[in-house]
């Protein structure tokens, strides 16, 4: 029997589901990041990691991979040939990389046509119509992926350096962060030089959780994402009317705080990422395995 596996390998975690040929879900595997622009290796490993977990709990052996084929959704797979250098490296029978956006979309509108905005790590909206599949954004955290986590982490990077000269507002939200660093603003030049997308985004959660609580910094932070993601969402969507998904880790954080106008038109997807990508492994592959 040929197995079907689905990768979700994003900037903070990567997820794995194996899957029979008719879709049915066998097992599960979770693993680190798998940006493969952000490392290539590390993304490799995670992405094996993932898979063996899914086949443990499948009560497969590992060996089994490689005569599974894969569809992978992954951080990165829009830039350069990291794709390609991948799946040099990768186990299965048969493979196909696609960005993590690609099998989010799939997931959430099935075959049909629709628009999709993910918000996680980073961001990245996609509209299919007619079959035709258009990608807005996603050119990584340093000069796109508009309200994404590490984005709006850098910014609050920015805001602490600022507080701490006594250029803006300290807050307790800066006073949070820069203690995390001990005090000490090198060490926040120091991380930022060579921190990844995953580790600017862990500060997502912090920035949220204050502006519940009215922090300032938090509070303008938060207004500039939903500012920008307001933004690209009216210059998208084809009209008032048409219904969008809010994907990814943060697109339920900023589901809720939308004007009403773009609030009202989001609809639950109608299956996970991971999903996404086993049906696009059963239909780019099923036919090539039953031959």
């Amino acid at each position: 029997m040929t197995y079907f596996i689905g990768v979700d390998g994003g900037g903070t975690g990567c997820r794995a589901l194996i899957c029979n040929s008719h879709g049915e879900q066998l097992g599960t595997g979770v693993s680190g990041s798998a940006n493969i622009v952000t490392n290539l290796d590390a993304a490799r490993n995670n992405i094996l990691t993932a898979c063996k977990s899914a086949l443990s709990e499948a009560g497969l052996d590992f060996k089994i991979i490689e005569d599974s084929v894969a569809f992978l959704g992954l951080a990165g797979a829009n830039l350069d040939d990291y794709s390609d250098r991948l799946l040099q490296q990768l186990p299965f029978r048969k493979a196909q990389i696609d960005s993590d956006a690609a099998i989010s979309l799939q997931g959430a509108i099935g075959n049909e046509d629709g628009f999709a905005a993910i918000i996680g790590t980073g961001s990245v909206f996609m509209h299919r119509k007619e079959g035709v599949v258009r990608s807005i954004g996603g050119w990584g955290n340093l000069v796109s992926d508009l309200s994404g986590g590490a984005r709006i982490g850098r910014a609050l990077l920015e805001d602490v350096l600022l507080s701490y000269d006594k250029i803006r507002q300290n807050t307790d939200l800066t006073r949070s962060v820069l203690e995390q660093f001990g005090n000490d603003p090198r060490q926040i030049v120091e991380f930022a030089k060579n921190a990844s997308p995953s580790e600017c985004g862990k500060f997502a959660p912090e920035i949220f959780e204050h502006y519940e609580l009215g922090d300032p910094v938090a509070i303008k932070i938060v207004e500039k994402a939903i500012t920008d993601l307001e933004e690209v969402l009216n210059a998208s969507l084809e009209d008032e009317n048409q219904e969008f998904h809010l994907l990814g880790g943060l697109g339920g954080k900023y589901a809720s705080l939308l004007n009403s106008s773009l609030r009202h038109r989001i609809r639950e997807p109608k299956q996970s990422p991971t999903q996404g990508a086993v049906a696009l492994a059963i239909q780019s592959f099923e036919q090539e395995v039953a031959a």
